[in-house]
């Protein structure tokens, strides 16, 4: 089924284009996990048929979801920011990716984007807590409005969750990215080759430099209560969680048990999501730190 839909979404630009747009449109309808489909398709055409045709892709897509805008009342500028930041960043990663056929520079070139969007948020538009606070209590009124009694306003809830939100803008359009360029990859590799993108996910890693940056920062943000550093600590974290979970593909794929611990690391990611994240980004540290040495030893 998947190579039938990748074969056909590489066949057919326009169709690849109608289906970005449609597949845009579900988050809008409360499918918030759907957010990394549509920038899937682009990052696919571009790494199976080139630049120009996956640029296309885009750019149809993007006219696509400005006139549902319209249609939904909603200002042009709405539909081309939201068609911005869901297609944007997997397009680029999979023009880079086209080029240079490697996955740990698509996540190293990401982390640090995800670290100048960081500052640049910080500098830019002032205290987090300030900037969000309004718009944390609006929404939190009207979700009670409609019976949902979440009670952020307890005990400061809405200022710990205001000053946390540049971190978490950054940290999503970097999973977003990551996510849409996996599934792209994916689906390429279905239509090329099963299996070559297991192989390269496995090997993925941040590098020397950048790992002891995320230590470094992740470090400080335990020992500081600044919420830049906690900021860039939650995306630091987030991209050794994913080399986590490549290290744990890789451990299966090479005989570590029948799998289905896998999968229950999986469910716990969304049933306990905090322990399983650390132990995972543990893992990730200890992961990439163990296999850049060794490549920097070989170079």
């Amino acid at each position: 089924m998947n190579r039938k839909l990748a074969n056909w979404l590489a066949a057919n630009p326009g169709g690849a284009a109608l289906v970005t747009g449609l597949l845009g449109l579900l988050p809008l309808f409360g499918l918030g996990f759907a957010f990394f489909l549509p920038g899937a398709v682009p990052a696919l055409l571009v790494l199976v048929r080139g630049d120009r045709i996956g640029l296309a892709v885009a750019l149809g897509a993007t006219l696509l979801l400005t006139g549902a805008m319209l249609a939904l009342g909603r200002p042009v500028s709405v539909g081309l920011v939201y068609s911005a930041w869901i297609l944007g960043p997997p397009l680029a990663l999979g023009l880079l990716l086209r080029r240079t056929q490697s996955l740990s520079l698509c996540l190293q070139v990401t982390m640090i984007a995800g670290a100048v969007l960081v500052v640049l948020l910080h500098l830019k538009l002032g205290d987090p807590q300030q900037f969000w606070a309004p718009f944390v209590r609006d929404l939190a009124a009207e979700m009670e409005q409609r019976g949902w009694a979440i009670g952020v306003e307890e005990e400061g809830l809405v200022e710990t969750f205001a000053r946390t939100l540049w971190g978490w803008v950054a940290l999503l359009t970097v999973l977003l990215a990551l996510c849409a360029l996996f599934l792209g990859r994916w689906w390429q590799s279905l239509t090329a080759g099963a299996g070559r993108f297991g192989a390269e996910f496995q090997q993925i890693r941040l590098g020397l430099a950048l790992g002891v940056v995320a230590a470094i920062v992740v470090v400080l943000s335990l020992l500081t209560d600044e919420p830049l550093v906690d900021d860039m600590a939650r995306l630091f974290v987030g991209a050794l969680t994913i080399i986590g979970l490549a290290a744990a593909h890789r451990r299966k794929a090479q005989g570590g048990g029948s799998g289905m611990w896998l999968w229950v690391l999986y469910v716990m990611l969304v049933v306990a999501a905090p322990p399983t994240v650390a132990v995972l980004a543990a893992w990730g540290f200890v992961d990439n730190w163990l296999r850049s040495r060794t490549a920097v030893q070989r170079a």
